[in-house]
């Protein structure tokens, strides 16, 4: 019975993403950005943690520059997102 408990509270821990998923994430955010993105976005997704509060925008704050992170192009990566 333990063992079944525990095989059952796995298969409820979401997994974490794959690298793969992770670089498909990238590309379709980077493809988005080029072809759907007028000038922001502002999502809410819910996650098991509450809600996560997401800002795509042409522009940053000034002086946040430094703040982010390329996401792409990836090192490994070509440059277009189509």
């Amino acid at each position: 019975m333990q063992q079944d408990d525990e095989m059952a509270a796995e298969n409820t821990t979401p997994d974490r993403m794959t690298d793969a998923e992770i670089r498909q994430l990238a590309r379709l955010l980077a493809r988005y950005t080029a072809l759907e993105l007028d000038q922001f976005e502002h999502w809410c997704v819910e996650s098991p943690y509450g809600p996560v509060f997401i800002d795509i925008s042409r522009r940053c704050a000034p002086g946040a520059e430094d703040a982010y992170h390329v996401l792409w192009p990836l090192p490994d990566q070509p440059h277009d997102p189509h």
